[in-house]
Parts: structure tokens; C-alpha cells; sequence
């Protein structure tokens, strides 16, 4: 094979997208020469998930980007990655965001494997209104085609993921066509205690409190060569064993199985459009382990973007590709979530299985999505998670810093820690968004250390995401009444609404798919204004929903991988 031919398909992004899509087509296309292209070099070994957890466990700040902050291109500052956890690294300064508005508080990991390094592993399907927003509720916009048309994908990418779940607990929820292929995560002893104290609320405003095993892309037994989880409770920021699915396997997959080929440490800086028909498209990067970082360049029949929401516009701005809809860039959404914490009437002894295994998936849907946004609630098996650590309990104890004096030692302090942390338990929302075309990414004057420039942010909460925050909050205020009538829970915080959030991590939207005239890409990924381009992952998401967008973001990319074999079939 001539190696200065054309690949038939270039994919920029070795996430979940990216790796699906090399390993869909290479099973479908054989013959077909595929290139996987990667800004991260970390290596994918066991050695290195060990490397990853050593670099957590001495982290002062335990945040989600600590085990992967001495990577190069984080710590040198190339294709470095972003998270909205304070820290002290340079991946906070990677968003060049406006301060007159709202934070957009999510971030990502920029690395083979991308963010599933560091995702809770949750995998809730989309519901089915949320395919029919504008139709049903008047809000948003509808997807291009329905739930029923995904279903079948869903359960491909269940199968894929490896995902954990009990269906019967879904009926009336998500209609599915099959089972899971593992059971559900069994829930904790503290899991046990909440759902038994929570059997007995009565509806709240006329929907039913249904604690359901939530659907994980983590092994109850063993999957795919895979362990069984072992109940670390450091999900996020990282799996001590590979029990949680991470896009790693797919990547070692491609390239070790299938003869996908993958160049790592090559951060994509333009792509060019073919200068006349027949001819390839040709995508330039620099190799950020070249002494000069010249710019370099190879060609493609098909160019298959799989970054995020924020690195999908920032490169198709940096191309000067066309934007006849001048949808590239807007409607940039997240998950807004808060969290209720309190102390139980009797231990719960958290951090003893995954961070979260139950949640209540009933509020997701209904009229007053005409109003306010919809939220799914996860009920917590990690303390007060982002509230408060068992290290900030012990130092609360420890130490008076008003008045500079130990409070606290011996016995006297073990007993006050072991009645505080064992009785911690949360209760999260995390709500739906609108899409917004003011929400935008754009560039940034900042740039990296390649000369490339940062994106640029715009963001700004609406009312009816405020709303949903405020609803999200007096349903959990009334449940959490209900453990102090009943289970004898205390110390409940916040009580009133705050309105403040963290981002969900889920990126999604800037490059959604529709019509000609109001979107970027098609019902099936593909360009509208560029046809030998492709786009998988959640920048294609017309509106949000409220479900952690990783599986619908691995069945949408399954759908593309088909249609993109399709066309490969007609290429010359």
C-alpha cells in the first residue's frame, strides 16, 4: 500500500466516539485503511492505570484532574486539558471564559481513553420525550428522528460499554428491547438503608418516588476479560482496576486487533477541504514530541471529528470550514448539579462500592418541563461528596483556626470523626438545559504552547435552568424531610435554595445535528456543508436531556459508523 495514499478515514479523537467508530468500521470495512489521531500519549497498560492511581493518592487536592496532571501535555502546557475544579494546575486556565457572566464549570481530560478516565460510569438512556422537546413541551427543539429509532443502538452500545442494569426496574421509564448484559451493581449497606427509610414517602407533587438501580458501564461480574468492581469509591477521578469502562479498551482494541492505525501526541490544527471532486480532504497537526512542532499534514477520503463540545467548534473555527447555519459553536450546554447533604439517623458506612449505585430517575420527565428543566437525582454512597471529605471533617475537628488552637485529640477525636463520616449521605440533582445560541464557543487570543489559540466562552444560565435548580432543590428538601421524620436525619444543608451549581461534566451541544438551515451535521453525523466530514460525540446533541450523555453519545456513534461504512462502500 502506498503509504502517501489517502486513508480512507482520519479520526481526530481517541475518546469513546473516536475508538467505537475505528472498531465499527474497521468490522465492517476490513479492507478500509483507518487513522486514529490523538492530541493525549499516555499509554493504555494496567502499569499506567497504576501510575495514574499512585499520582491520586499523593494529590493534595484529590480533584478530577490529579492523576493525570503530571501528563506532558498538561503539565507543558500542549494540548493541555480543562477542568472546573479549583486546582493548582495550569488546566484551569485553559478556558478563556467572559467573568461577566455564568462559570461554565465542566471540564475534560485531554488523553487516549479522553474523560471516561474520569467519569462515574452511569448510564441512563435518554428518555423518549426528550427526542420531541419542542413537539411535547414547547421548549428547545426536536431531535432529528425518535427514541425508537436509537433503540437498537442503545442496546449495541450497552453490550459495548459493558453496562450493569436491572430492566424490570425501568419499565415505564425507558422501553428496551433486551436485557442488560450484566445485572445491576448490587447497592451498598447505606444504599439499603436509604431506599428502605425512602419506601415509604407518598408522591411527591403526584409523581412517585422510584429508587432504581442506576445503569452503569461498570462490572457487577466479570465482562470481557474484565474484573468484577471492587467497591474503591474513586470512580472519579479514576478506577484502581478497569472494572469501569473506559475508552482505553477500545483504542487497545483498534489498534492491537483490528490494525487501526493510531498516532498519539498529534494535536489537530486544521483541516482543508479537498481542492477539487475526487480529491481528499487534508488534515494538518504538530507532534508536540518533535523538537520544532512543525506543522505536518496527511489526507483523507473521510475526516471523522471525535473531540468534545468545546474542541469540535474550536477546530472547525481554527479550519475556516464553512457555517451556513452559524450553528458551529452555539448552544454549548451542561448538566447543573447540586448536591443536599445530611447525616443519617444511624451509619451508613459510605465509600464502600461504587460512588453512587441507586437514584430516582421519575422526575425527568412530565408538564412541567413547559416551565422548568428536569432532573435526575442520584442518592450517594461517597459521604458528602464534593460538600465535604472525611480529610476536611477530621481537620474541622482537629483544629480551631479562629482561635488557633487544637480542638480535638485522642479518643475524644476518633469518636467525633467515626459518628460524623459514617452517617454522611448526599442527594444530588443534576438538571436539564435549553440550548441557547449565545452559550458559544469561540477563539481565544490566548493560546497553548503550540501557538494554538484556547477557546473562548460565553455562558449564561437561563430562567428555566434556575427554575429547574430551584424545583431539583424542594424535591430533595422534601425527601430529606421525610428521613428526619422517619429515619431521624439531621444537620440538612443547604435548606434554602442557593441556586449555585457544579458542572456535570457533560459537555454537549456547539455542533448539533437537523436541517440544513438550523444545524452543523445531519440525522446521521455527517456535515451538511462539507459532506466528507463527520462528527460523533455529544456536540451533535440537539438539547440535553437529563441523562449522563456517554451512552447515547457511544449508540449515536455506532448509528454514524454504519452510515459512514455506507458511503465508504461508494467512494472511490
Amino acid at each position: 500500500m502506498n503509504p502517501n495514499a489517502p486513508y480512507d478515514v482520519v479520526i481526530v479523537g481517541a475518546g469513546v466516539a473516536g475508538s467505537l467508530t475505528a472498531c465499527r468500521l474497521k468490522a465492517t470495512r476490513p479492507d478500509a485503511r483507518i487513522l486514529i489521531l490523538e492530541a493525549g500519549n499516555n499509554p493504555t497498560t494496567p502499569g499506567e492505570r497504576a501510575a495514574f492511581v499512585d499520582t491520586y493518592q499523593i494529590s493534595p487536592t484529590k480533584s478530577v484532574p490529579s492523576p493525570y496532571a503530571e501528563l506532558p501535555n498538561n503539565k507543558e502546557k500542549f494540548a493541555p486539558s480543562s477542568d472546573g475544579v479549583p486546582d493548582f494546575t495550569v488546566m484551569n486556565q485553559y478556558y478563556d471564559e467572559d467573568g461577566k457572566l455564568d462559570v461554565f464549570a465542566s471540564g475534560f481530560q485531554r488523553m487516549i481513553g479522553g474523560s471516561t478516565w474520569a467519569w462515574r460510569g452511569n448510564t441512563p438512556r435518554f428518555v423518549p420525550n426528550d427526542f420531541q422537546l419542542k413537539t411535547k413541551y414547547g421548549v428547545g427543539v426536536d431531535w432529528p428522528f425518535s427514541y425508537d429509532e436509537l433503540e437498537p443502538y442503545y442496546m449495541q452500545a450497552e453490550n459495548e460499554l459493558g453496562i450493569s442494569g436491572n430492566a424490570t426496574e425501568w419499565v415505564g421509564i425507558t422501553p428496551r428491547s433486551g436485557d442488560y448484559p450484566m445485572p445491576g451493581m448490587a447497592p451498598s449497606y447505606g444504599d439499603e438503608l436509604a431506599r428502605t427509610a425512602l419506601s415509604t414517602i407518598k408522591p411527591i407533587d403526584g409523581i412517585p418516588v422510584k429508587i432504581v438501580t442506576t445503569p452503569q458501564a461498570r462490572n457487577s461480574q466479570p465482562y470481557r476479560g474484565r474484573s468484577a468492581c471492587q467497591g474503591n469509591s474513586s470512580c472519579i477521578p479514576v478506577c484502581p482496576t478497569g472494572a469501569k469502562y473506559d475508552a482505553s479498551i477500545h483504542v487497545n482494541k483498534a489498534r492491537d486487533e483490528l490494525g487501526v492505525e493510531l498516532r498519539t501526541a498529534s494535536v489537530a490544527t486544521r483541516i482543508v477541504p479537498p481542492a477539487g471532486d475526487g480529491q481528499p480532504y487534508t488534515v494538518f497537526f504538530r507532534d508536540w514530541t518533535t523538537v520544532d512542532h512543525a506543522e505536518q499534514q496527511l489526507t483523507a477520503k473521510h475526516v471523522v471529528l471525535a473531540l468534545n463540545a468545546i474542541e469540535t467548534p474550536k477546530l472547525w473555527l481554527l479550519s475556516g470550514l464553512n457555517n451556513s447555519s452559524d450553528q458551529v459553536g452555539r448552544n454549548l450546554m451542561d448538566h447543573h448539579s447540586a448536591e443536599m447533604i445530611g447525616l443519617f439517623g444511624q451509619p451508613v458506612y459510605p465509600f464502600r462500592g461504587p460512588q453512587s449505585a441507586l437514584g430516582v430517575d421519575t422526575f425527568r420527565d412530565g408538564d412541567f418541563r413547559k416551565n422548568n428543566g428536569a432532573f435526575r437525582m442520584t442518592i450517594g454512597n461517597d459521604g458528602w461528596g464534593r460538600s465535604g471529605s472525611p480529610e476536611k471533617t477530621l481537620q474541622s475537628f482537629l483544629w480551631d483556626d479562629t482561635n488557633k488552637k487544637v480542638k480535638l485529640l485522642g479518643k475524644p477525636l476518633q469518636q467525633a470523626v467515626a459518628d460524623k463520616v459514617t452517617r454522611m449521605l448526599r442527594i444530588s440533582i443534576s438538571t436539564e438545559q435549553l440550548p441557547n445560541p449565545d452559550n458559544r464557543v469561540t477563539l481565544s487570543d490566548k493560546t497553548d504552547a503550540l501557538g494554538i489559540p484556547h477557546p473562548k466562552i460565553a455562558y449564561k444560565l437561563d430562567d428555566y435552568s434556575k427554575r429547574a435548580l430551584a424545583y431539583g432543590h424542594s424535591v430533595t428538601r422534601r425527601m430529606w424531610q421525610h428521613l428526619e421524620d422517619t429515619a431521624g436525619a439531621t444537620r440538612i444543608d443547604p435548606v434554602q435554595p442557593t441556586l449555585k451549581y457544579n458542572g456535570a461534566g457533560h459537555l454537549m451541544g456547539t455542533m448539533r445535528m437537523g436541517d440544513k438551515a438550523s444545524a452543523v451535521v445531519d440525522a446521521w453525523g455527517n456535515s451538511h456543508d462539507h459532506p466528507g466530514i463527520w462528527i460523533v460525540g455529544s456536540s451533535v446533541f440537539p438539547t440535553g436531556g437529563t441523562a449522563n450523555p456517554t451512552l447515547t453519545v457511544a449508540a449515536l456513534t455506532l448509528r454514524t459508523a454504519d452510515a459512514l461504512a455506507d458511503a465508504l462502500a461508494t467512494t472511490p
